[in-house]
């Protein structure tokens, strides 16, 4: 008789929730989303986990009683007509918008649309406009001290220089394959250029070819200078590598661990996807903003991965910062943040800005405005403070419209709590009164004064709370003047010189500005249904771009119930036609993904078939990062030679084709039958194999990690010869 392993996990939302591990012991598929609390639900993870049964999409049952403040779930993606562009616009990367010395002059790349536009804010005019080569993808934008702006092209491989006052074009610099981050050194008046393939290169700031070019680590990011040091970011592992004057690499720091009994009580995150790395104002070192992964084990709930919790999300957001020869500290998570692909500090250090581009779409109904926060301003201090912890109260974090914690806006109890409208603020919700369902962690009953009563703080923080900020607010408006009101998909965000936020969106391709003021950059519409699904929030605080940046993968090796240790599978070269997905080659079809994943775990709303094939035609089609040349052509060749020798080494019997993989289950040695994956970009993609055990290619030719010579027959090459075959791999 099969006996079923049931876990039992309490959510901060005040109900007990069951999940399988086998037999058929189901989640109740309750929806979260809808109005008046959880009623009405129209999406819930259900069925056993392990098992593959989903148990569909869920239903329209709910929890009677209210819940969250008046139903946070209904801020699903609102998708509205379907369009699929011929020419896929890129990923959205974030950082490309600039504000130069004077304080009212932007420059704002425009990847979906690869031009450059130089504004004056102080006039809202556009002074002017380059456009590029199709497919140069504009990125990082740096000013050298002579008022030259250089701009890196993601794509075209170059970077471009605009002369200082005219913004004419003066130059265009072949750099490397996949530049990313620009840095300017005033000492030795260079532009330093971060390049995706792992070189650094060092460009005067006044033309010609490059003064020095290192090799690192590849899938570099940002670099900042700091002294006579260089501080670069790696985009997957958040790591920064300190390099000396001389470009030796003297230290590498990760982000800490971070653990707090407000985040899925008390579970362990790692640092991953740093989106933006850039100086602190006053010598502070340097801020990275990233996301962090739950490195336990992630047991689906009802309503998803994370349920209706901000800080119960497996993916989070938050904010480091880092000093050359310290350890970094722990820094809280700021909840609700989906997609924080750039920040800027205030001229005197002391304010943040930060966007959330996975929030863009998320609405109570087409063609409303969306309801979760896309930009966030805070206190530096409150943004890295380890003892905040998780607290989305409209002061640590985002003010979630329609949530409230123990009667900020609605009750937070177990039983018969009010349902109310409003969100942190306490705006609009109804007092939260107390029920003989105690609140879960409520230590105030929620007194309140009525329809905008603020009720009980909701939150039972570890030691004393930390000091409230001196202005708090709640950061969809931010402080009065200071934050822009947006529409649209926030790719990038700045201050001006009076200290103002400024926002850059892509679609609609827009400057907003805090007094009100919208300056279109563009009419050219780049919205793709594929884009905005892959980008949104789905409802339960991740994205497919929060697993999957950049239209890639994270690096992250993630711990299953039941599973095991899956590492995230990289979208690089597309996936039709690799039926079936995941490393079990359990999910069939790309419907099944969809409705298994997205709507299930993710908690997103049901997509109708044409959204679907919007959206696997956008995975398919979307812009690559081109790749950096061999450095040994001859040893290239080597390995293809034995890469394709289907008698002696057997790596062509399984990864073959075009994206190097038969779509097949195989059992190499490495503890059961797994989906054979493709190859393809496999040089960036450490740690290998299905559990992650390989660190590095070389790792993944161990015995006790790769499987041995049931996985390829390696075990009589020599060293060179691995090494040459190694070489090949790199470049696919």
């Amino acid at each position: 008789m099969k006996t079923a392993l049931v876990s039992v996990s309490v959510l901060a939302v005040g109900f007990v929730v069951f999940s399988g591990c086998a037999g058929q012991v189901n989640v109740e598929p309750t929806g979260f989303g809808g109005s008046g609390g959880f009623s009405q639900g129209t999406a819930g993870f259900g069925g056993d986990f392990c098992a593959g049964q989903d148990g569909g999409i869920g239903t329209s049952k709910g929890f009677p009683g209210g819940g969250i403040g008046g139903g946070f779930g209904n801020a699903t993606p609102q998708l509205g007509a379907t369009v699929s562009l011929e020419s896929a616009p890129p990923a959205i990367s974030g950082g490309t918008l600039a504000i130069l010395r004077d304080g009212k002059t932007a420059v704002a790349s425009d990847p979906d649309r690869d031009r450059i536009s130089v504004v004056d804010l102080g006039t809202r005019t556009i002074k002017t406009t380059i456009t590029l080569t199709a497919g140069d993808e504009p990125g990082r934008i740096v000013e050298d001290a002579a008022g030259r702006v250089h701009v890196a092209l993601r794509r075209g491989g170059a970077l471009v220089t605009l002369e200082a006052g005219t913004f004419a074009l003066k130059e265009r610099r072949a750099v490397c394959a996949a530049p990313r981050g620009l840095a300017f050194d005033a000492k030795l008046d260079r532009v330093h250029v971060a390049c995706a393939g792992g070189e650094l290169v060092s460009m005067p700031a006044g033309g010609g070819p490059a003064a020095r070019t290192l090799k690192l680590d590849r899938d570099l990011r940002d670099v900042v200078v700091d002294g006579d040091k260089l501080l670069v970011s790696r985009f997957r592992s958040a790591q920064v590598i300190t390099l000396d004057a001389a470009g030796k690499p003297t230290q590498r720091l990760t982000p800490a661990v971070f653990t707090s009994n407000e985040t899925r009580g008390g579970q362990r995150f790692s640092a991953s996807t740093a989106w933006r790395m850039m100086s602190v104002p006053g010598g502070g070192g340097v801020a990275i903003l990233h996301q962090r992964g739950l490195m336990d084990v992630v047991v689906p709930q009802a309503g998803g991965y994370g349920g209706g919790n901000p800080c119960d999300a497996i993916v989070q957001t938050a904010v480091t910062v880092m000093k050359a020869g310290t350890m970094p500290p722990q820094s809280p998570a700021i909840a609700g943040m989906v997609l924080p692909v750039d920040l800027a500090f205030s001229p005197d250090g002391r304010r943040v800005a930060m966007i959330a581009a996975g929030n863009a779409s998320n609405a109570s109904a087409p063609g409303q405005a969306p309801q979760l926060p896309r930009v966030f301003v805070s206190n530096v201090a409150d943004v890295t403070n380890p003892a905040v912890g998780c607290r989305p109260d409209g002061t640590y974090g985002p003010c979630l419209p329609g949530m409230g914690f123990a009667g900020a806006g609605g009750s937070f109890e177990n039983t018969g709590g009010a349902t109310g409208t409003g969100g942190f603020s306490g705006v609009g919700g109804s007092a939260g009164a107390s029920s003989p369902g105690a609140p879960i962690f409520a230590t105030d009953a929620g007194a309140g004064d009525g329809p905008n009563g603020a009720g009980g703080n909701g939150m039972d923080p570890v030691g004393p709370p930390p000091q409230p900020s001196p202005t708090p607010f709640c950061p969809t408006t931010g402080p009065a003047n200071e934050t822009p009101e947006v529409v649209g998909e926030p790719i990038a965000v700045a201050y001006d010189g009076a200290g103002k936020v400024v926002v850059q969106t892509r679609e609609p391709a827009m400057l907003h500005l805090a007094s009100g003021a919208k300056i279109v950059l563009s009419t050219d519409s780049r919205a793709d249904t594929g884009h905005t699904v892959f980008h949104a929030n789905a409802g339960g605080f991740v994205a497919c771009a929060s697993c999957h940046a950049e239209g890639t993968e994270d690096g992250r090796v993630w711990n299953f119930a039941c599973e095991g240790p899956r590492r995230t599978q990289t979208l690089a070269a597309g996936i039709s036609g690799t039926e079936p997905f995941h490393w079990g080659g359990d999910m069939k079809t790309f419907s099944h993904l969809m409705e298994n994943v997205f709507m299930g775990r993710m908690s997103g709303p049901k997509l109708a078939p044409e959204q679907m094939m919007a959206t696997v035609s956008w995975i398919d089609r979307h812009p690559r990062a081109p790749a950096s040349p061999p450095a040994d052509v001859a040893a290239v060749d080597r390995g293809r030679t034995m890469f394709n020798d289907s008698a002696k080494v057997g790596c062509v019997t399984c990864h073959t084709g075009a994206r190097y993989t038969n779509n097949k289950n195989a059992d190499v040695g490495t503890g059961g039958l797994f989906q054979v994956p493709s190859l393809s970009d496999v040089g960036s993609r450490a740690p290998f194999m299905h559990d992650g055990c390989a660190s590095n290619l070389s790792g993944r030719f161990s015995p006790t990690c790769g499987g041995g010579d049931k996985h390829g027959v390696t075990s009589h090459l020599s060293a060179a010869e691995l090494t040459d075959l190694m070489a090949f791999l790199e470049t696919l």
